[in-house]
């Protein structure tokens, strides 16, 4: 059964019925009619919707009314919106723009269950952990909330603790996205051209990292080795004795909001030197470290004495490696130069290529390029071109990597965040050297000494694996075992008409072959007869007759003669 033992689950019952209920009072009820719930997963009488006030409804934009729907149905589903919003490749950008707005502040849990959560984890009670702790969080979410504490050796830290049972709620949301993914595409075929399974799989990957705490204790780490020795960065302390995976405890950071220009002022310290620095630390995090924070919006990085930028949340993070760097960089390179063969080339290169059109991409490309022609460098708006360009080449089918969508936002938001600092501030002239450097490298003596020992030892392995493998297979062709496993796409449809076709003909094969044996013993006066005739001639024409109708309603229902 697609959901599971759906019938033994009451839980996972109410909460299908729930989801269910809350995108027909949004007015999608269309999308549960055509998945036919009903028939397929549990008996109609479940389903009973309470009447919605169509006008109000429908007055909303469709984007504005999936938003009210994620927002009502909870943790999960705002995840998976603000992933989406991300992805103008699977979503339209309208969604994605109303997606932006999704927020998951919740009315926070009580300090009991906090306090319970912790002993359960750290099999010890906030007193003896603790010097303090305070009653009211600093923040709540969907996923967790933030207290305020200080340990026992006297380091003032927030604690990040996860509600009760939000695993157990986001698995059961999980199976269920699942389980309407799966109906979406047998269902709705004009669903199958954004494969919704494979945007719940990767959702469901990103979401059970993010309630992994030991997942984002990781990212920190890595950010402090990443950052060790640059005076412009720092990195929150993490405490890992009192930490796990459901508790996360950091260092405290008294700082200033990124975006709070009066309160910088006040502090002496200099805007152009943090929007220099800000800039700088995500450069290096895309270009010299290949993990980057994928969540920079104002409320997660601070301003600390000195000029230091100090970036909070590390549970959405961004990697890439080595090739896509490369790439990259020449995309920057070759908008800089507005080149824009090269930068459809090199999109090409690094995205899954499924019938593009490479004229009217470069014509698509020509006229972003075109809109930002005589804008002197300093004046380049880096972060939006790039998100226009992504964008672009998502809607001529060019898969370009998801962390590409991650990087281009991060990008367009650190540059808006500089920019509103200091007019002034030049994102060209930030990256160029980290673009440089890179672009140099790819020609260094040491990469091409790495490459061609790569490239020796894939030649030594096909050496020593070809004859083997060409004796495996000449060995399989004369015994006759030899199998190629064939895997159609796009033919699924072709298929299920197929197969309705050749029922049709069986059955017509069966009905003829009844008329036709039932003339024939119509014609003898043998056995138990009726009015005459043989009674096993007339249930033979009754049978052929029923079974007649049956396969002309069937047709004519069908709307194919």
């Amino acid at each position: 059964m697609l959901f599971g033992d759906i019938t033994q689950k009451i839980y996972n019952i109410d909460r299908l019925r729930q989801i269910l209920q809350v995108l027909a009072k949004y007015g999608f009820g269309y999308i549960v009619d055509r998945l036919k719930i009903n028939q397929s997963i549990i008996p109609t009488n479940l389903f009973r919707f309470g009447p919605m006030n169509r006008l109000k409804v429908f007055d909303l934009p469709v984007p504005v009314r999936a938003r009210k729907v994620l927002e009502e149905l909870g943790p999960a589903f705002i995840k998976l919106g603000q992933i989406l919003s991300t992805r103008p490749d699977i979503v339209p950008l309208e969604f994605c723009k109303e997606f932006e707005k999704l927020q998951d502040k919740v009315p926070p849990f009580e300090l009991n269950k906090v306090e319970e959560v912790i002993q359960r984890e750290l099999k010890k009670s906030t007193h003896e952990l603790f010097n303090n702790f305070s009653d009211t969080p600093v923040a709540a979410a969907s996923l967790s909330q933030v207290h305020y504490a200080e340990l026992k050796s006297g380091e003032k830290v927030v604690v990040k603790v996860q509600r009760p049972n939000i695993k157990k709620v986001i698995t059961t949301d999980l199976k269920i996205l699942e389980g309407l993914a799966k109906l979406l595409e047998k269902h709705m075929e004009e669903s199958r051209a954004y494969n919704p399974v494979a945007i719940v799989d990767e959702f469901q990957e990103s979401i059970l990292k993010e309630i992994d705490f030991n997942a984002e204790a990781t990212n920190v780490v890595r950010f402090q080795l990443n950052f060790k020795d640059d005076a412009t960065v720092y990195v929150p302390k993490i405490f890992r004795h009192v930490s796990t995976g459901k508790v996360l405890t950091l260092e405290r950071i008294e700082g200033t909001k990124i975006t709070d220009r009066d309160q910088i002022e006040k502090l002496g310290l200099d805007r152009r030197q943090i929007a220099v620095n800000g800039a700088d630390a995500i450069l290096k995090q895309v270009f010299i470290d290949g993990l980057f924070h994928a969540d920079p919006h104002p409320g997660n990085i601070f301003i600390i004495e000195g000029n230091k930028i100090v970036f909070l949340d590390y549970g959405m993070v961004g990697r890439i490696d080595e090739e896509t760097k490369d790439q990259l960089a020449t995309i920057l390179t070759a908008i800089i130069e507005r080149d824009v063969s090269e930068i459809s080339d090199t999109f090409l290169a690094m995205g899954m290529i499924e019938g593009v059109d490479v004229r009217k991409l470069n014509l698509g490309l020509s006229i972003i390029m075109d809109s930002y022609y005589g804008v002197p460098l300093k004046d380049l708006r880096v972060g939006p071109l790039l998100v226009d360009i992504v964008k672009l080449v998502t809607q001529y089918k060019v898969k370009v990597p998801p962390e590409l969508f991650l990087l281009a936002k991060t990008v367009l938001t650190i540059e808006s965040i500089g920019k509103s600092l200091y007019p002034e501030f030049d994102m060209v002239a930030q990256a160029k050297p980290f673009v440089v450097t890179l672009l140099k490298s790819r020609y260094s003596p040491k990469k091409i000494a790495k490459e061609i020992r790569k490239f020796a030892k894939d030649l030594n392995r096909l050496k020593n694996n070809l004859p083997k493998d060409l004796n495996l297979i000449l060995n399989k062709i004369k015994k006759g075992t030899l199998k190629i496993d064939f895997e159609h796409k796009g033919l699924e449809d072709l298929i299920l008409h197929m197969d309705k076709v050749s029922n049709r003909i069986a059955f017509s094969v069966i009905i003829a072959a009844l008329v036709i044996g039932s003339s024939i013993i119509m014609q003898t006066d043998k056995g138990l007869l009726l009015l005459g005739f043989p009674v096993l001639g007339i249930v033979g024409f009754l049978v052929a007759s029923f079974l007649g109708l049956g396969l002309a309603i069937g047709i004519l229902r069908s709307g194919r003669l």
